[in-house]
């Protein structure tokens, strides 16, 4: 199949002025280092349209619109992307290499992804055939059984069984040297540092095919017979599995004959199964992590209604908040977002085994949706029969307005607020905090403080001396994905609100758009992607591409020809912003490393503690190196 070479097109983007290009067609005007204008593709009255020189691509601040040349003639002229990159070419007097087939590089590169897909696929198989035929088989069989599911709601969705023993797939697939590598890169095996022996990941759990929307098993699910830890187990991230953007049972649901319009949200691999078994097939679940805005945007194009289910305690109302700030942006006019919290001791599976559905779609129809939970959290310990209590409402909510996509819906929870508050609308509008000035000095340095952290969540600033301190929005803001340590919160206005709602994994994303290099000379921490730290998919994914594309104009045109480009539109508009000098962004993420190596040693030390009577060695172990990891991160970098 002929294509036109990813080289090509980086050399092509290479020698167009995307400043000249769009000028062309939309006068532009210089505004500071940027130009702008009234944007071409929606209508307004006041410019929102800029155009980066520097990085040569366009964002519009009013419709989100955004993109490189390529991009822009394909939007602006309704051209199909062949079209584009020919006019561009003729331009700049190149000939577009169509009928070239395609290269070596790529088929070898195709050919690594697919034989990926063969080997899980494979691994798939052994796994069904294990929970038919293994010895050990019957306490499997029993503990799904026991959940009341059906031979055939567990071959609908390929439950399978991972046999006690650490070289159980490895026989079973016959791997050799060549297939144990694949196997490592797939997910499927772990290799120890010390010893260099390889075995298999999942061992002794029921195993649950994840399965893409094309149906390909992409990883899997594990969940531990006994009382092992951690209770259940994940595929990690590979070149085919990104959890932050799966859905389990997303495939599934769409074989089925199920035509709703609504998709419930659970925690886990059973409860979608459970569902299905009783009659509610229109449930998926995250792959153990948070609700993401991927998540969010996948969700929205295949239904108009989302209904998040969350148990009603602190866990429950902080995952609930978390996934309400990654649907925001998502959330266009005409979709519909609900939030059920489950009574105590309910989960949606046993509610439905002895209730039966309707109690689920009844318990729906109660449920908040997303404006109503917004304000009502957000009023929590408020008094707003007190003009306080109601000028405390208005600053935390203000933030919030503009965050959905759909301009109706917009436009709505402004009412809904100014009737909480007894404001009009146009005196929130001025309220709203003013866009931070470009020129904006430097903040004066923060101290560094002393306690601990108490969560490997936590981000410790470290200290600066006499040299340029970060931006104070640089740090992640105060939100229920990071536990509270009042030294570590970004610093706040006068007026109560915060500077910048970024988490610490899209802070550090915008560094890479400025310095893709960073990434090369100074990688991410093994194991980072084990950290239950908002975002870090997306910083995985963005470093991944950092060594592949050494500009920021050429990985800014590869982040926006991903599927999930249009959700880095928020991290797009502050790209726009003067890029920190390249020293300043060093230390920033030489401080950010030693943190989170911090964090992932935190991890790693809490889950063994909470795995019950640890291995002493190990355990003095992590202790050492974590103490070893504190006192780095406290150390001025040179």
């Amino acid at each position: 199949m002929a294509r036109i070479p990813e080289n090509f097109i980086q050399d092509l983007l290479a020698r167009t002025d995307l400043v000249e290009l769009i000028d062309s067609r939309v006068p532009l005007k210089k505004t500071g280092r940027n130009y702008s204008a009234c944007c071409p593709f929606h209508q307004e009255k006041t410019p929102s349209f800029t155009v980066a020189p520097d990085k040569q691509f366009y964002y519009c601040f009013g419709c989100g619109a955004s993109g490189n040349a390529v991009g822009f003639l394909m939007e602006y002229e309704h051209q199909s992307f062949p079209e584009a990159v020919k006019q561009l070419a003729g331009r700049a007097g190149m000939e577009v290499p169509e009928s070239r087939p395609e290269t070596p590089a790529d088929r070898q590169k195709k050919d690594r992804l697919q034989s990926l897909y063969d080997l899980l696929s494979r691994a798939e198989k052994f796994y069904c055939q294990q929970l038919r035929q293994a010895p050990e088989r019957q306490k499997a069989v029993a503990y799904l059984k026991g959940r009341g599911l059906s031979g055939e709601i567990a071959k609908r969705f390929g439950i399978g069984f991972a046999p006690p023993g650490y070289d159980n797939l490895i026989g079973g697939l016959s791997l050799t040297e060549a297939g144990l590598e694949q196997a490592l890169t797939a997910g499927l095996l772990v290799r120890r540092d010390d010893t260099g022996r390889t075995y298999d990941k999942f061992r002794d759990r029921i195993i649950f095919p994840i399965r893409d929307t094309r149906g390909r098993t992409i990883g899997f699910g594990g969940r531990v017979l006994g009382d092992g830890k951690p209770k259940y187990l994940n595929s990690p991230e590979t070149p085919v599995f990104h959890k932050g953007q799966e859905l389990y049972g997303l495939w599934e649901w769409r074989q089925s004959r199920d035509r709703s319009d609504r998709l419930y949200v659970v925690e886990g691999y059973m409860d979608v199964i459970a569902l299905a078994q009783h009659g509610v097939p229109n449930v998926v679940a995250t792959l153990g992590t948070a609700t993401t805005e991927d998540h969010a945007r996948k969700l929205f194009r295949q239904v108009n209604e989302v209904v998040l289910c969350f148990d009603g305690d602190k866990a429950g109302v902080r995952a609930a908040w978390r996934a309400l700030e990654s649907l925001l942006p998502a959330l266009d006019d005409g979709k519909q977002v609900r939030f059920l919290f489950l009574p105590d001791g309910e989960d949606p599976d046993t509610l439905v085994r002895q209730q039966g559905p309707e109690a689920l779609r009844a318990l729906t129809d109660k449920a908040d949706a997303l404006s109503t939970y917004l304000f009502r959290h957000l009023s929590e310990g408020l008094d707003l029969a007190t003009v306080d209590g109601r000028a405390r409402l208005a600053r935390l909510a203000l933030p919030y307005l503009d965050k959905p996509a759909g301009p109706v819906y917009r436009a709505l929870l402004t009412q809904e607020l100014s009737q909480l508050t007894r404001l009009d609308k146009e005196s929130l509008t001025q309220l709203k905090p003013a866009p931070k000035p470009e020129t904006a000095p430097a903040p004066a340095p923060r101290p560094r403080p002393e306690p601990e952290p108490e969560s490997h969540d936590d981000f410790m600033p470290m200290d600066y001396g006499d040299s340029m301190p970060p931006p104070d929005d640089f740090y992640p803001a105060d939100s229920n994905s990071y536990p509270s340590r009042a030294n570590n919160r970004p610093t706040r206005h006068q007026d109560g609100s915060r500077k910048g709602p970024m988490t610490l994994a899209e802070r550090l994303v915008l560094v890479l758009l400025d310095y893709p290099d960073l990434v090369s000379e100074q990688p991410l921490p093994d194991g980072v992607e084990l950290l239950p730290m908002p975002h870090i998919d997306l910083l995985i994914q963005v470093a991944g591409l950092c060594r592949q594309n050494h500009s920021p104009a050429a990985l800014l045109g590869a982040l926006m020809a991903l599927e999930q480009g249009e959700t880095l539109s928020r991290l797009l508009k502050a790209s726009l912003k003067p890029p920190m000098q390249k020293e300043m962004a060093t230390r920033l993420w030489q401080d950010a490393l030693s943190q989170l190596e911090v964090s992932r040693l935190e991890a790693a030390l809490h889950e063994m503690e909470q795995a019950g009577i640890p291995d002493t060695a190990h355990w003095q172990e992590l202790h050492r190196a974590l103490a070893e990891a504190r006192q780095h991160a406290r150390q001025p970098f040179n």
